[in-house]
């Protein structure tokens, strides 16, 4: 399992039909590190994903300097496999989301719903549409990405 799966099942898990989900938010939001996903509620407060594969990569969040801190997030989850589910490394804080495999694909269990951020406050309108602006950056650069990758590639004689 890769991050790109992770970041997949969790997206579905929240239903990027009900909330505003967006992968590598930094430098855009005012964030002094990048967060793996954000994703904003229905009524307006905003969560980070921090995605991580392997135990080496939990312990080498230890190492960072912003330990997550924002005061903008109302929810810090860690998602992982769920053989790293319960690797004491992860922050107590934390809420864990474990992603596995099973016949039907990848499904997301919650393991931990982690402490609330009581300071955070809700987004305005001006925050939520810088997100959804650099939502749609990344839209187009994966976008850009795929067609490179395919006019690369020899088409089938």
């Amino acid at each position: 399992m890769n991050a790109l799966d992770i970041e997949i099942a969790v997206a579905k898990h929240f239903n990027w039909r009900q909330n505003i989900i967006v992968p590598n938010v930094s430098w855009g939001w005012g964030l002094r590190y990048e967060a793996d996903m954000v994703i904003v509620s229905s009524v307006g407060y905003a969560a980070e994903v921090e995605i991580k594969v392997t135990r080496g990569d939990i312990k080498a969040d230890h190492k960072k300097r912003h330990q997550h801190d924002s005061p903008r997030f109302r929810r810090l989850w860690f998602a992982v496999p769920k053989s790293l589910a319960d690797d004491p490394a992860i922050p107590s804080r934390a809420g864990i989301l474990a992603v596995d495999d099973n016949k039907y694909g990848k499904w997301v269990e919650t393991v931990r719903g982690g402490t609330l951020n009581r300071n955070a406050e809700k987004l305005s309108e001006a925050h939520i549409r810088r997100l959804l602006e650099l939502g749609v950056m990344r839209v187009w650069s994966l976008k850009e990405h795929v067609r490179n990758k395919y006019k690369s590639t020899p088409s089938p004689a």
